[in-house]
């Protein structure tokens, strides 16, 4: 990586564990992550993790911080992970950050559903971008979680609602086996009003 752009830069440290796929980051819910002391700081971000045979086993991703700084609590994607979300399966949800709306947030947020799924961001020029998909455009904080506000709802997916986690992986797997060009729709709530979007699969 390339901390505060110095780049051609290296650190080091133990994989102090491992995590299951939504288990640490919400906004990451497909993703498993290792836990890593190796220090990363702005701008790490994305640059490949070595073992000690100089293979890749992963992608840096970010820290946990209360100082804003390295404190020993890094997390890195797993290669196998990456390589699932963004080579053998390219699918629609790995353009989007966001978190599932439910209870008290769902009704803060007026999903008129149990559940929605909140964008954050959208990858430009990804099959969501394409499709229209809007992420927020100001950050907040609600019950200690971070937010992000004005992002699309994502209410269902070809009928499906995105209820859970579960749902979620049922609209990745139905939209990742579908012939490239299928068509499907998209019910997402945007400034109180809900709307069709629609796309093909890739």
């Amino acid at each position: 990586g390339a901390p505060y752009g110095l780049a051609h830069s290296m650190s080091v440290g133990w994989i102090s564990a491992r995590w299951p796929a939504n288990t640490i980051f919400r906004d990451m819910p497909l993703a498993e992550f290792f836990q890593t002391t190796a220090t990363i700081n702005t701008g790490n971000s994305g640059g490949p993790m070595f073992n000690m045979a100089g293979e890749v086993i992963g992608i840096v991703s970010q820290n946990i911080s209360k100082s804003g700084g390295s404190e020993g609590l890094g997390f890195v994607v797993t290669i196998n992970s990456a390589q699932k979300l963004l080579i053998e399966r390219k699918v629609f949800w790995s353009a989007l950050q966001g978190i599932v709306l439910t209870g008290d947030l769902a009704a803060i947020f007026n999903v008129p559903a149990p559940a929605g799924f909140l964008v954050k961001t959208v990858s430009q020029g990804s099959q969501a971008w394409n499709m229209g998909l809007q992420g927020g455009d100001r950050i907040v904080t609600v019950g200690g979680r971070e937010i992000a506000l004005g992002g699309d709802i994502i209410l269902s997916v070809d009928g499906i609602p995105v209820v859970s986690e579960d749902n979620i992986e049922k609209i990745r797997n139905r939209l990742a086996v579908a012939p490239p060009g299928t068509p499907f729709k998209m019910n997402v709530l945007r400034a109180g009003k809900i709307i069709e979007l629609t796309g093909t699969t890739q």
